[in-house]
């Protein structure tokens, strides 16, 4: 793995769980359900960060998470995020 990509997963790893953080907090004071929908679709996205982050620690060549689980994970957070943005 070279330097390049270890930046992009921990990259990865804290925006997302930055952009989560900040959304829910914003849910909190402002109780909308489409905020709590755009923090939950952040969730996955930081959750995702975390398992790739995670094999930057860890020596397993088949690594911690697999494409499947990537792709589902991306979806589910791309269905929540367009939840919140939807107008109603």
């Amino acid at each position: 793995m070279d330097e390049l990509e270890v930046f992009l997963r921990l990259a990865f790893a804290g925006l997302g769980t930055i952009m989560a953080c900040l959304t829910l907090a914003s849910w909190a004071r402002t109780r909308e359900p489409k905020v709590l929908l755009a923090g939950l679709g952040f969730g996955i996205l930081a959750t995702e960060g975390l398992l790739l982050a995670g094999e930057v620690f860890t020596d397993d060549a088949g690594g911690l998470i697999g494409l499947p689980l990537m792709v589902g994970l991306n979806f589910l957070a791309m269905v929540f995020l367009y939840l919140s943005v939807l107008k109603r």
